[in-house]
């Protein structure tokens, strides 16, 4: 090995590779010719120097002679490709003869540019050189943009996918396991909403950077899209698995200071593993994310395991949410009603209107398909369904039963509020059913977790002559600024606080406040969850002016005929003759 020039730091340096002593010297005549494009420059004989050198050196450029005494300098070539080291290098292969073949085949195995010898001036030298490490710094930023988050530095969603089934096929070969965290930031909607999207991509960094600090060089750590995040693992146990989602929940939990303010931040993390329990690379990722979206559930700030038992019940969720979306398009999903009946005479006022869904072989849950129709963003066609077949049921009735009200729910995720309208809106003209005959029910928790939108919604609802519920009242962000500022009809007293008034003296007292509350705000007071007599007694003495609960009848699906489907209901008394009009 010949160092040619040490006058600059030769930690990276260009590297000419020529087995003549005097094409090297000539070289580095033309390249030292201008003293302001000065180089560190490495002078070597042969293939076997030249990959050495790249091992110990970060090299900036390869100056490649194409005939070399062991091997060509194409071979030299097609071998610093496979090196990671030389992967993205830039490198100039020299001929003594111009050949068009073999320029083409130069070009076509990765070299940035081609040199006849007998061509070369310092000029076109310093030209090619540069063009030829521009050209590569170029492709090496193209690459990252391709391969990396700009924002964070860590994987992208393509890359990391890579990764992912380079790691499964790994274990498959050598018998070995790995893990993936698939991670989700906490309330990060609201966190833009109030503090900006500049304060958002604030608060992603620092969790990639708080990722990366926690986790291992092995580890594979990306940014998938918006506020997810995920970790792959390689050759990890459980235990420890376990223990680097801990430390990322408490590496997230520090506050992060944005323009002086600190912002509390929190991760949701699902972890699952293979192949103990997943079966490829697509169903590991499944599963992660299936265990993220649980610890969400659970209470947010938490981790979630995907473990064998848990397995039983995904499988059977995936297969429901197969043939949901069929199911509500091929009206497989039906309705149930339960009365609502005045405190005064127990006479019938309204009917909720509950959603039920029984696929051969399956048993599911009311809870359970709004969480699949919020997984599966059904909420369009939901909608469609049902506000068609509530109000194309309350067309047959309407001659007998009058104005009777219906009442819906909201599912938690009202982003889809316009469509909901719009559904309502075709449907009264449709069914001939007039809009007050309609009361949404939505959650305290549904209404607070965006504020903007739920008074978008129920300003557009008023507007539509559409009455509104707080459902559950007492059990979520209860706040007397919402309730004076939107446009209510009703509130709904949580049914935990009325079935405690026999037995709890705070529980009666939360009923008698809540009724003095929505009174003096105008509103009318639902008591929900009423079984026994003596609630019912309390409730009305307390002065509630609607009662629902098992004691008036469970709920009931719909007859043909009124009279069929009233005398489901023997603790109704009759049909209000004022049919809930004001």
């Amino acid at each position: 090995m010949n160092l040619i020039n040490e006058k600059i730091d030769p930690q990276s340096p260009l590297l000419i590779v020529d087995d003549n002593p005097v094409d090297r010297e000539l070289f580095r005549q033309l390249l030292i010719s201008c003293p302001e494009d000065e180089q560190a420059l490495l002078g070597v004989a042969s293939c076997e120097e030249a990959l050495r050198i790249l091992e110990k050196h970060n090299v900036r450029c390869c100056l490649v002679d194409y005939r070399l005494p062991e091997q060509s300098g194409l071979d030299f070539l097609k071998e610093v490709r496979r090196q990671e080291s030389g992967k993205n290098m830039p490198v100039v292969i020299m001929t003594g003869e111009g050949d068009e073949n073999t320029a083409v085949e130069i070009m076509r195995n990765g070299a940035q540019d081609y040199l006849v010898k007998c061509n070369i001036t310092a000029e076109k030298l310093k030209h090619s050189l540069s063009s030829a490490i521009q050209t590569c710094d170029l492709q090496n930023q193209l690459r990252y943009l391709a391969h990396y988050d700009t924002l964070t530095g860590l994987l992208n969603r393509s890359l990391f996918l890579d990764r992912l089934q380079t790691a499964v096929d790994k274990c498959d070969r050598y018998q070995q396991s790995c893990s993936l965290l698939y991670i989700d930031v906490d309330n990060f909607k609201h966190i833009n909403d109030n503090y900006g999207h500049h304060a958002g991509d604030i608060i992603l960094k620092a969790i990639g950077d708080r990722i990366r600090d926690n986790c291992r060089m092995t580890d594979s750590a990306a940014r998938l899209g918006g506020d997810e995040f995920a970790v792959l693992l390689d050759r990890i146990d459980e235990d420890n698995t376990n223990h680097t989602a801990e430390k990322l929940l408490v590496a997230a939990s520090k506050p992060v200071t944005v323009d002086g303010q600190k912002v509390q931040i929190s991760l949701s993390i699902g972890v699952a593993h293979y192949p103990k329990i997943a079966r490829d690379a697509t169903e590991l990722l499944k599963q992660a994310d299936e265990a993220m979206y649980r610890a969400k559930q659970s209470g947010k700030a938490n981790y979630f395991r995907f473990s064998e038992k848990y397995k039983n019940e995904w499988e059977r969720r995936k297969q429901l949410e197969i043939i949901l979306p069929n199911a509500i398009k091929t009206n497989q999903l039906s309705l149930v009603y339960q009365p609502i009946v005045s405190a005064k005479d127990q006479s019938l006022e309204a009917l909720e209107v509950l959603v039920r869904w029984n696929p051969p072989g399956f048993e599911v849950q009311a809870s359970e398909l709004v969480e699949m129709i919020e997984h599966l963003d059904l909420f369009d066609s939901f909608h469609v369904w049902l506000v068609n077949t509530v109000l194309k049921q309350g067309a047959q009735w309407q001659a007998i039963s009058g104005d009777m009200k219906f009442c819906l729910n909201i599912p938690a995720n009202h982003s889809h509020s316009d469509w909901l309208v719009h559904c309502l809106h075709k449907g009264f003209e449709t069914y001939n059913i007039k809009p007050f005959q309609i009361a949404l029910e939505i959650t305290e928790t549904t209404l607070m977790n965006d504020l903007d939108l739920s008074t978008q919604l129920l300003t557009a609802l008023q507007c539509e002559g559409v009455e509104v519920a707080i459902d559950d009242f007492g059990t979520g962000y209860s706040s007397m600024a919402y309730l004076t500022t939107l446009p209510l009809n009703w509130l709904k007293i949580d049914q935990q606080f009325v079935r405690g008034m026999e037995d709890d003296l705070r529980s009666r007292k939360v009923v008698e406040g809540i009724t003095a509350l929505g009174h003096s705000l105008g509103l009318r007071v639902v008591a929900e969850g009423i079984e026994t007599e003596s609630q019912y007694v309390m409730a009305k003495n307390i002065g509630c002016d609607l009662l629902q609960g098992y004691y008036f009848g469970r709920p009931g699906f719909a007859a043909e005929r009124w009279s069929e489907f009233v005398d489901k209901f023997p603790g109704v008394s009759s049909i209000s003759s004022v049919g809930f009009i004001e």
